[in-house]
């Protein structure tokens, strides 16, 4: 069984706890056990009752609470039971009652040790012991044992009919193997296992097994068609990666000795695996879920919503930012919605290249803008050259700054893009301490000199008007809030006014100077942003807190 917890969520707070003294550990192992026993698979658990059942620790109160399905949780705690049992280093021979390894139960019950392993999935617990001979293993109690059998009284039953092949019954197979294949040119394995398994009645991997077994007797036997097995994930990767390469299908068949159709399968699931860990992040809007929309706003080509390239690129109108922004996250909020489609197991190619092709529709939009406010960066960057900075370092704060504005930016809010990244480069430029700032030979303006000339507009709108209202947000907070919250807000968000701004503070490095508690400062700035809330404009707001 695999050794690892699936959801992420149980697997920070699993992790946390690996730090725990070994009698809390034991304590928790037991606490663990006994949530076990009482979860439904197809409830939702809270993630505050998780961890109360197993620290008795009920964690503060968050604003958005996590729900665990029960079944997730089921097969995340037997994995944590294993490994915090590993930790412990239980004596098999110290314990209450019997226990028994994988392979005494598999005799007990007349079944293979590959069914114990199945039942493990079905919710037989075990625990990692060390046993006599001084190996760990995995164990099961009795009253575990027990409490399964009742449980799945059947599947147990059903498992104990299918008796273990018999030598003679084994020599039948590779006859009935032999038979066939000198009668009909099989060209895989499973084409001669699903026949032969449907003649003595048993399961293709029983068959598959024997079949297998012989082959590695006989390697250079050409009567048993040779079984390619399940890639390993290593190969699997290779594979995908050089048909990222361009390596054609044909070749790929012959470097891995797969079918055409496997070729495509394997390609397919580990593109969806890649969608499946991209993160995918858009701001939503009520208006994209409305069923002309798409119409709307795809049906208009792409080369008409993107800019005309020039050599001075000027800042987008107000239509454009609003047209650009709004196709730049339907387009993201689609590819969403597809992949909510996708079948792991058999994903369809169509699904996936369609995703793709939102997905790269999106960059280039963004790319887009991002390129229209270049001009917008440099700006702001030459008017903090006087702190000592290097312009190089400036814009390229600037570039991330503005490239970070681009996802959060809301065009349903009605103020302008310009000026919201303005806002955005500005705190960054605030956040920056160029680390040889103070240097005579690092001044800067033989960088700025270099920069390419289409970058610099003489005649820029509004940047003026941001460098004011940066001054203005002082301002608010001079007259909103009194000496303590100042004092909190223009450290927590490095907006002392400095001319080499200082790095933001955190709460617990600011109770230390006021002498209060993380917890205290925490509720303070909440009071003071409350406060700011009322007096700072929708985009200042956002950019004070973002």
């Amino acid at each position: 069984m695999k050794m690892r917890v699936s959801h992420p969520v149980l697997r920070d707070f699993f992790d946390q706890l690996r730090f725990a003294p070994i009698p809390q550990k034991k304590k928790q192992l037991a606490a663990s056990e006994q949530l076990l026993m009482i979860l439904d698979a197809e409830r939702e658990y809270p993630f505050d009752f998780i961890v109360y059942r197993i620290t008795g620790y009920r964690p503060p109160e968050k604003p958005e609470q996590h729900l665990i399905s029960g079944r997730d949780l089921m097969a995340d705690l037997r994995v944590w039971i294993a490994r915090l049992s590993a930790e412990l280093q239980l004596d098999a021979s110290e314990q209450d009652e019997a226990i028994f390894t994988v392979e005494q139960l598999a005799a007990r019950f007349s079944v293979s040790t590959k069914t114990i392993r199945r039942w493990q999935k079905r919710g037989l617990t075990g625990k990692i012991y060390i046993f006599e001979d001084g190996r760990k293993r995995m164990g099961f109690t009795q009253s575990t044992v027990d409490s399964f059998v009742n449980d799945h009284g059947e599947l147990v039953r059903q498992a104990g009919q299918f008796t273990l092949l018999t030598d003679p019954q084994k020599e039948k197979i590779v006859s009935l193997a032999e038979e066939l294949t000198s009668q009909r040119d099989y060209k895989t394995q499973n084409e001669l296992v699903l026949e032969i398994a449907r003649l003595v009645h048993r399961s293709r991997q029983t068959v598959r097994s024997v079949l297998e077994a012989l082959s590695q007797r006989r390697i250079d036997s050409p009567v048993i068609p040779k079984s390619r097995g399940r890639m390993s994930s290593k190969d699997t990767a290779q594979l995908y990666k050089m048909s990222q390469q361009n390596i054609s299908v044909k070749r790929l068949m012959e470097l891995f000795g797969r079918s055409r159709s496997s070729i495509y399968r394997i390609i397919n699931q580990q593109l969806a695996k890649e969608l499946f860990n991209k993160k995918i992040e858009f701001v939503s809007n009520e208006a994209f879920s409305e069923s002309d929309f798409e119409e709307r706003i795809l049906s208009v080509p792409l080369e008409k919503v993107l800019p005309k390239k020039t050599d001075r690129p000027a800042l987008l109108s107000r239509q454009q930012e609003t047209d650009m922004f709004q196709r730049y996250n339907y387009l993201k909020f689609m590819a969403c919605q597809q992949r909510s489609q996708i079948k792991r197991g058999q994903p369809r190619s169509d699904r996936l290249n369609h995703i793709e092709a939102l997905l790269k529709e999106a960059e280039a939009v963004k790319k887009a803008i991002i390129e229209a406010n270049m001009a917008l960066v440099v700006s702001i960057a030459s008017k903090h050259l006087a702190a000592g900075g290097q312009m190089s370092e400036l814009v390229s704060e600037g570039s991330v700054a503005l490239m970070a504005a681009v996802e959060k930016f809301d065009y349903a809010r009605g103020y302008r893009f310009s000026t919201y990244a303005s806002w955005a480069i500005v705190k960054g430029f605030a956040r920056l301490i160029p680390s040889e700032a103070k240097r005579p030979d690092r001044a800067g303006g033989a960088d700025f000199a270099n920069l390419p000339v289409n970058l610099r507009l003489e005649q820029l709108p509004d940047i003026m008007a941001v460098e004011q209202a940066h001054q203005d947000l002082q301002t608010i907070i001079k007259n909103n809030l009194d000496q303590r919250e100042q004092y909190i807000i223009l450290n927590h968000y490095a907006l002392a006014p400095e001319i080499i701004k200082k790095k933001p503070k955190t709460l617990k490095q600011i109770g230390e100077d006021l002498d209060l508690s993380k917890e205290r400062i925490r509720q303070i700035e909440l009071q003071a942003l409350q406060k700011l809330r009322q007096s700072l404009s929708p985009e200042q707001f956002d950019l004070l807190t973002g």
